[in-house]
């Protein structure tokens, strides 16, 4: 019996391309959260770019280098949604913590609590530094880069009382496609 299944499996690996979709820049304003706590920071913008050709995706892998404002000695968790955070009544602007989205200002951030829509896909970790390389692998990434919409976002302690800029650079997500 396994003789037989060689066959077919040598057929699936030979039936899979890879290929490199080069992600645009992201900016994420901190403003002087010091911790989002149990929740993630998100932009009000997505990442958005051209998906890749129509294939099934088996397989997945961003990596890019995370650069900030000013030097930062702290580990940052990523998380990966396809919901816009403005769109989810349990998201919050930093700004506006007990008012509805939508009165006021525009928010360019947004505070989620981890739920459902919301998946862990990486780390980066900053040692008095200003810049730090990450990989990011997941689910939620993956359905993200297949649609061409994706926010990222980051959960943290320990970031300066003052506002930092973060910005996601050079990112290429590595996708393998087959059968």
């Amino acid at each position: 019996m396994r003789r037989a299944l060689w066959p077919l499996a040598l057929l699936l690996a030979a039936c899979s391309v890879a290929l490199t979709v080069n992600l645009p820049d992201q900016t994420l304003e901190l403003p002087g959260l010091a911790d989002t706590g149990e929740r993630v920071a998100y932009p009000k913008d997505p990442l958005a770019f051209a998906p890749p050709a129509l294939g099934v995706v088996r397989g997945l892998r961003v990596e890019g280098v995370l650069e900030a404002s000013q030097p930062l000695s702290l580990t940052l968790e990523f998380y990966a949604r396809t919901q816009d955070p403005g769109q989810d009544p349990d998201c919050r602007s930093p700004g506006l913590p007990f008012a509805p989205q939508g009165i006021g200002v525009e928010p360019t951030l947004y505070l989620c609590p981890i739920g459902p829509e919301d998946e862990r896909v990486g780390e980066a970790r900053f040692q008095n530094s200003r810049t730090t390389p990450f990989t990011l692998q997941g689910t939620r990434l993956a359905e993200g880069i297949r649609t061409g919409r994706l926010w990222l976002g980051i959960k943290a302690s320990g970031l300066p009382s003052t506002p930092v800029t973060l910005i996601f650079r050079n990112m290429r997500a590595h996708v393998v496609l087959g059968l």
